[in-house]
Formats: structure tokens, C-alpha cells, sequence
């Protein structure tokens, strides 16, 4: 059997455009199954910011998310992944997004991505071990605890 590294180099920008074709059907599932997981998460947001409501984020994470990995497998990095879930943690804590939510996201995303997708038997069994490798960087990630950033302490310096 291939190694990870081999399968995402040949197979990685087949994969992504075969995740992109059935884009819509995929992240609007999402967006349904994160809706009724988490009904209660961010209902305030559109008081904050009228631009910014809870159904456009349900509508928009799944896409985001979609486009992240699409990145990551035309560039063959999960890299790409990794750097995306370390900027975004400390963003969305703020907003009372935790580890579980971004779990369960991925987790729908990638059964949305099985069932759509028109993908091959070995193909579905490297999507179970990617699934499981950015599962497992979600982990790593929201296992620090979110710090200020280093502007936070900025002083202005009177000439």
C-alpha cells in the first residue's frame, strides 16, 4: 500500500476537483447539519453585526472549510490546514466556538464529502484517513490554550 505523502501527490488534485464539483451539495448539507447540531451557538451575532448573523455563518464555515481543503490537496500540503486552524482558533473562541464544534464540522463535511462525491473505493479509504489527520490537528490545535496576541501590549511612545 501507497503512503499517504504518494496518494495525496497523484491523487490530491483529483480528489479536489471531484470535492468541487459537488461543492453546493456538500456544504449545504453541512450548513443544514450544523444548524440543527448547534442551534444555540452564536445567536447573537446579528445584534454585534447585522452583517454578520448566525445563518450566514452556518452558510459560510462549510465553505470556508471546503475551500481550505481544496488548498490543502491542489498543494499537497496539509500544512495549508494546520496554519489555517492556528489562526482561526483564536479567533472564533471569542464567539463561543469550541474544540467540539469544529469536530463535528469536520466530521460532517467529510460524511457529506463521502456520500456526494464521486470518488473511488481507495479513494473513500484515503478520505477516512484524511478526515482523521485533520481531525487529529484540531485536536493539537484547540489543546493550547488561546493567548493575546503580541500587540495586545503595544505602547505609544511619546517623542
Amino acid at each position: 500500500m501507497q503512503s499517504f505523502e504518494t496518494w495525496l501527490g497523484t491523487r490530491g488534485p483529483v480528489l479536489a476537483q471531484a470535492l468541487d464539483a459537488r461543492r453546493d451539495t456538500i456544504c449545504d448539507q453541512v450548513t443544514r447539519s450544523l444548524a440543527a447540531a448547534f442551534p444555540a451557538l452564536c445567536p447573537a451575532l446579528s445584534e454585534e453585526d447585522p452583517e454578520l448573523s448566525q445563518l450566514m455563518m452556518f452558510q459560510q464555515t462549510p465553505r470556508r472549510f471546503h475551500v481550505m481543503l481544496l488548498a490543502a490537496l491542489r498543494f499537497r500540503a496539509l500544512v495549508v490546514v494546520e496554519r489555517e486552524y492556528r489562526w482561526l482558533w483564536g479567533i472564533v473562541q471569542r464567539f463561543g466556538v469550541e474544540r467540539n464544534h469544529l469536530l463535528q464540522q469536520v466530521h460532517l463535511y467529510f460524511e457529506a464529502a463521502r456520500t456526494h462525491a464521486q470518488l473511488s473505493s481507495e479513494d473513500h479509504t484515503w478520505l477516512e484517513l484524511l478526515e482523521s489527520m485533520i481531525t487529529q490537528i484540531v485536536l493539537s490545535v484547540t489543546s493550547t490554550p488561546f493567548s493575546q496576541p503580541a500587540y495586545e501590549h503595544a505602547v505609544v511612545r511619546s517623542a
